[in-house]
Protein backbone atom coordinates (compact mmCIF):
# COMPACT_ATOMS: atom_id res chain seq x y z
CA UNK A 1 0.00 0.00 0.00
CA UNK A 2 1.19 3.71 -1.49
CA UNK A 3 1.34 6.77 0.83
CA UNK A 4 0.94 10.01 -0.48
CA UNK A 5 2.34 13.10 1.05
CA UNK A 6 1.26 16.13 0.89
CA UNK A 7 2.98 19.29 1.22
CA UNK A 8 1.92 22.98 2.36
CA UNK A 9 3.81 26.54 1.75
CA UNK A 10 5.82 27.14 5.04
CA UNK A 11 4.40 30.22 4.89
CA UNK A 12 1.31 31.79 4.31
CA UNK A 13 1.20 34.14 1.51
CA UNK A 14 -0.46 37.11 2.98
CA UNK A 15 1.37 36.69 5.55
CA UNK A 16 4.28 37.58 2.99
CA UNK A 17 2.05 40.58 1.69
CA UNK A 18 2.19 42.26 5.30
CA UNK A 19 6.12 42.17 5.31
CA UNK A 20 6.25 46.07 3.97
CA UNK A 21 7.71 47.45 7.17
CA UNK A 22 11.05 44.87 6.88
CA UNK A 23 11.48 46.48 3.58
CA UNK A 24 12.06 50.54 4.36
CA UNK A 25 14.23 51.00 1.57
CA UNK A 26 13.99 50.34 -2.45
CA UNK A 27 16.23 49.60 -4.83
CA UNK A 28 17.28 49.83 -8.63
CA UNK A 29 19.18 47.49 -10.08
CA UNK A 30 21.18 48.90 -13.10
CA UNK A 31 23.19 47.13 -16.33
CA UNK A 32 26.53 48.73 -17.64
CA UNK A 33 26.54 49.69 -21.30
CA UNK A 34 29.99 50.78 -23.08
CA UNK A 35 29.89 53.63 -25.67
CA UNK A 36 33.44 55.04 -26.95
CA UNK A 37 34.45 58.61 -27.36
CA UNK A 38 34.50 59.69 -31.08
CA UNK A 39 37.55 61.86 -30.50
CA UNK A 40 39.81 59.99 -27.79
CA UNK A 41 38.40 56.53 -28.91
CA UNK A 42 38.24 56.52 -24.75
CA UNK A 43 35.49 53.59 -23.43
CA UNK A 44 33.14 55.15 -21.34
CA UNK A 45 30.70 53.07 -18.99
CA UNK A 46 27.14 54.15 -18.33
CA UNK A 47 24.52 52.57 -16.13
CA UNK A 48 20.86 52.26 -16.93
CA UNK A 49 18.42 50.81 -15.16
CA UNK A 50 16.80 47.58 -15.94
CA UNK A 51 13.05 48.02 -17.08
CA UNK A 52 11.25 46.05 -14.40
CA UNK A 53 13.89 46.01 -11.73
CA UNK A 54 13.67 49.91 -10.44
CA UNK A 55 12.17 50.94 -6.97
CA UNK A 56 12.05 47.54 -5.48
CA UNK A 57 11.34 47.19 -1.76
CA UNK A 58 14.27 45.62 0.06
CA UNK A 59 16.14 46.00 3.28
CA UNK A 60 20.08 47.05 3.51
CA UNK A 61 22.46 45.82 6.17
CA UNK A 62 26.07 46.26 6.87
CA UNK A 63 28.00 42.93 6.77
CA UNK A 64 31.77 43.27 7.23
CA UNK A 65 34.63 46.00 5.81
CA UNK A 66 37.65 47.11 6.47
CA UNK A 67 40.17 50.09 6.10
CA UNK A 68 42.91 49.21 3.47
CA UNK A 69 46.13 52.09 4.42
CA UNK A 70 48.59 52.65 1.55
CA UNK A 71 51.29 54.92 1.47
CA UNK A 72 49.48 57.16 -1.26
CA UNK A 73 46.28 56.58 -0.33
CA UNK A 74 43.38 54.82 2.55
CA UNK A 75 39.94 53.29 0.97
CA UNK A 76 37.52 51.34 2.57
CA UNK A 77 35.55 48.49 1.62
CA UNK A 78 32.29 47.71 3.31
CA UNK A 79 30.23 44.55 2.47
CA UNK A 80 26.38 44.83 2.67
CA UNK A 81 23.47 42.07 2.37
CA UNK A 82 20.27 43.35 0.63
CA UNK A 83 16.96 41.51 0.70
CA UNK A 84 14.49 41.78 -1.90
CA UNK A 85 11.00 40.97 -1.12
CA UNK A 86 10.29 38.77 -4.48
CA UNK A 87 11.91 36.48 -6.62
CA UNK A 88 14.30 38.44 -9.35
CA UNK A 89 16.19 36.16 -11.02
CA UNK A 90 17.22 38.28 -13.85
CA UNK A 91 19.72 40.03 -11.65
CA UNK A 92 23.17 38.78 -12.55
CA UNK A 93 26.63 39.54 -10.42
CA UNK A 94 27.86 42.06 -13.58
CA UNK A 95 24.97 44.60 -12.54
CA UNK A 96 24.89 47.20 -9.33
CA UNK A 97 22.60 48.02 -7.08
CA UNK A 98 21.53 51.76 -6.46
CA UNK A 99 19.98 51.68 -2.68
CA UNK A 100 18.42 55.26 -1.35
CA UNK A 101 20.52 56.60 -4.31
CA UNK A 102 24.30 55.23 -3.34
CA UNK A 103 25.51 52.33 -5.74
CA UNK A 104 26.81 49.46 -4.87
CA UNK A 105 28.62 46.89 -6.70
CA UNK A 106 26.91 43.43 -6.98
CA UNK A 107 29.34 40.31 -5.61
CA UNK A 108 26.38 37.33 -5.08
CA UNK A 109 23.16 36.74 -6.15
CA UNK A 110 21.02 33.95 -3.99
CA UNK A 111 17.36 33.18 -4.46
CA UNK A 112 15.21 31.81 -0.97
CA UNK A 113 14.46 28.03 -1.31
CA UNK A 114 10.66 28.96 -2.16
CA UNK A 115 11.78 31.47 -4.50
CA UNK A 116 9.95 34.32 -2.52
CA UNK A 117 12.95 36.14 -1.65
CA UNK A 118 16.31 37.71 -3.57
CA UNK A 119 19.35 38.24 -1.09
CA UNK A 120 22.32 40.10 -2.34
CA UNK A 121 25.67 40.27 -1.34
CA UNK A 122 27.13 43.69 -2.17
CA UNK A 123 30.79 46.12 -2.08
CA UNK A 124 31.32 49.48 -2.16
CA UNK A 125 34.48 50.86 -1.75
CA UNK A 126 35.03 54.32 -0.87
Amino acid sequence: MRRYVTTRAIFHPEMLDRLGDFFPSVCTIQEMTETQDATTGEIIPTWGDVVGLVDLPCALGATSGQEVKMPDQTYVVANYTLALNDSYTAIVEKMQAVVDSVAYEILLVQQASHLNKTRLLLRKVT
